[in-house]
């Protein structure tokens, strides 16, 4: 399985396309917050699964929860934007509950920055800004693939 990760694109639906231009070839998309308006118009671009998280700046998205866990190809994966989990200064607070709710992979957002960590046999990842990015590169996003058979997973960075 293929995943598209997407985060904090802030309501830039161009850079939105751009990844899916990108990447036409993915099996679901995984938006970690910040804005889920563009992850509803992601919703009506793409023909495949999208699922979403808010963000602390989806405030006014009550109906959108700001954690999901759930199973792709085996692999509990938590998905979350981070905010209330202090990654803008590392991921120590969320490696512990990662360890409490037995995820093997942590897909979360919030600090613009581009993060590929593999922590105690899990996997942290941040796609970085799509649209605002704080690392000095381009905007960017991630494909997770998961091959649920060897119980394996590889992370390929894109920039748009």
């Amino acid at each position: 399985m293929i995943a598209g990760v997407i985060s904090d694109s802030h309501g830039n639906t161009m850079a939105v396309k751009k990844a899916i231009e990108k990447a036409p070839f993915v099996d679901i998309w995984l938006h970690a917050g910040d804005y889920v308006q563009d992850a509803a118009y992601l919703e009506k671009m793409v023909t495949v699964p999208v699922i979403k998280v808010a963000g602390n700046g989806d405030w006014n998205n009550t109906a959108i929860p700001e954690d999901k866990f759930f199973v792709l190809e085996n692999k509990k994966i938590w998905l979350t934007h981070g905010h209330k989990y202090q990654v803008k200064w590392g991921i120590d607070y969320l490696s512990e509950l990662a360890g409490r709710n037995r995820a093997d992979i942590v897909i979360f957002g919030h600090s613009h920055v581009y993060c590929e960590k593999y922590e105690k046999n899990r996997l942290f990842l941040n796609p970085g800004s799509i649209s605002l990015p704080r690392d000095g590169k381009e905007g960017s996003f991630a494909i997770l693939e998961l091959y649920g058979d060897k119980n394996l997973f590889q992370v390929n960075r894109y920039t748009i």
